[in-house]
């Protein structure tokens, strides 16, 4: 009997030491599983990260390479014909004797002159290069100039802290989402008066772009499918994403619309 005993004993123990044993590897299992789940869902977001920054850069470079094209197409071609309209024009107005046809002249002469002007200074704004060239501070300065000098808008430009260079991939991107909004401002909103504050921080930026346009529902643009309306700034979100930053949004109806462009925690070495 105590041989028996001591038999059922031990096989009661190595029973549950299996038991013991079995419990652990299903349960080191369970937990080895969720890791690898875990780690694959992570991975698969990192991928998709870098496949929508991939996209977005992709697109950048191809619009900077379409406006560049587009700008020395005016330069090389539009300008040039005007040069040569206003050689023209200058020889006809030295031929004609009459004073009012010669000053009708001299007034064509002038618009071209002008035409010529904007053209140029709309083939810089196109060149990504100039943003290279002379930094984003110049480049937004000179596009407000450029919409000012239209006569149809008035514009403001502000700048708070001392100005650092962020970098051309930065400058380029936040001088093309200010270009969207810009435009946005003028062809949607019926702005009439732009203001842009650049903010410079040791470790944060800032531009905000604020209009007196007629505003509209974000919210409910947002919620409306991609292919009806808000493509355009769901883009510029997602530009601002690519640089490490937002884009907030506040509109009213009536009362215009302010877009701030932030970039936190900046470091002037990435």
């Amino acid at each position: 009997m105590p041989n028996q005993a001591s038999e059922f004993y031990y096989l009661a123990l190595a029973g549950t030491i299996l038991v013991l044993l079995l419990m652990l590897f299903i349960v080191s299992f369970f937990f080895i599983f969720q890791r690898r789940q875990t780690q694959n869902r992570q991975e698969k977001a990192a991928m998709q990260a870098a496949f929508q920054q991939e996209i977005l850069q992709t697109q950048l470079e191809v619009q900077n390479l379409t406006m560049q094209q587009l700008g020395r197409e005016l330069h090389d071609n539009i300008g040039q014909l005007l040069s040569v309209l206003r050689i023209n024009l200058n020889v006809l107005e030295e031929m004609v004797e009459d004073e009012s046809t010669k000053s009708q002249i001299s007034e064509s002469n002038q618009i071209v002159e002008q035409t010529i002007a904007d053209v140029r200074a709309l083939t810089k704004s196109l060149d990504g290069d100039f943003v290279k060239d002379f930094g984003l501070i110049d480049s937004l300065s000179h596009e407000l100039q450029r919409i000012r000098k239209t006569r149809r808008y008035q514009t403001e430009i502000t700048i708070s802290g001392t100005p650092y260079s962020l970098g051309y991939q930065h400058e380029i991107v936040l001088f093309r989402m200010a270009q969207e909004v810009i435009n946005n401002a003028l062809k949607h909103a019926a702005a009439t008066t732009l203001y842009v504050s650049v903010v410079y921080e040791p470790t944060n930026f800032e531009i905000r772009i604020k209009d007196n346009g007629k505003g509209f529902d974000y919210e409910g643009v947002m919620k409306n499918e991609f292919a009806k309306s808000g493509a355009g700034l769901r883009n510029i979100q997602r530009r601002a994403e690519l640089v490490g930053g937002k884009c907030i949004v506040e509109s009213k109806i009536k009362e215009g619309t302010t877009v701030c462009i932030k970039i936190e925690h900046f470091s002037l070495g990435s």
